[in-house]
C-alpha cells in the first residue's frame, strides 16, 4: 500500500514539475494613464506589450500644444518623485503619438517604481506636462 501511495505522489509531483517548468505565457498588454502635470491640460495613455525581452510603448496623449515636439521618457521612481536622469529613452511625442520598442523586458518595468512622463519641449525639459506610474505586477 505504502508503495502505491509513493508511486501515485511521485507521479503527481512529476505532473506539477511539468507544469511549473513549462513556458511563461507572455503578459497582456499594460495601459498607464497619464495624466496633466504642470496645469498642461495634456493627458491620455501609454500601452505596454511585451515583445519577448524587450517591451513596446505606445503613447497616446490629447491636448499637445500644436507643433510642439515633446521629449518622453521611462524614469525610476513615481510620478510624485522622479528621478530627473531617465532609465529609458522613448521617440519624441509628435502629434500626440509615440512609439518605442525598449530594451528591457517588461517585467522589470512592473517590478514596481517605474514611470513615464512628457517634457514640455527640448528646450524645457525641466517642466513636466504628463505622468503616470508602471503598475507594479
Amino acid at each position: 500500500m505504502m508503495i502505491r501511495y509513493l508511486g501515485l505522489v511521485l507521479a503527481i509531483a512529476g505532473m506539477l514539475g511539468v507544469v511549473v517548468a513549462g513556458p511563461a505565457e507572455a503578459a497582456g498588454p499594460v495601459t498607464v494613464q497619464l495624466t496633466p502635470q504642470s496645469n498642461s491640460g495634456e493627458s491620455g495613455t501609454a500601452t505596454l506589450s511585451e515583445q519577448g525581452t524587450k517591451t513596446k510603448v505606445v503613447l497616446a496623449v490629447t491636448g499637445q500644444p500644436a507643433g510642439v515636439a515633446q521629449p518622453v521618457h521611462i524614469h525610476k521612481g513615481t510620478c510624485a518623485q522622479l528621478d530627473p536622469k531617465p532609465a529609458y529613452g522613448l521617440t519624441t511625442l509628435t502629434k500626440g503619438k509615440s512609439e518605442t520598442t525598449v530594451d528591457v523586458p517588461m517585467t522589470s518595468l512592473q517590478a514596481g517604481g517605474f514611470a513615464i512622463n512628457g517634457h514640455k519641449s527640448a528646450q524645457d525639459v525641466k517642466t513636466y506636462v504628463f505622468c503616470g506610474n508602471i503598475p507594479a505586477q
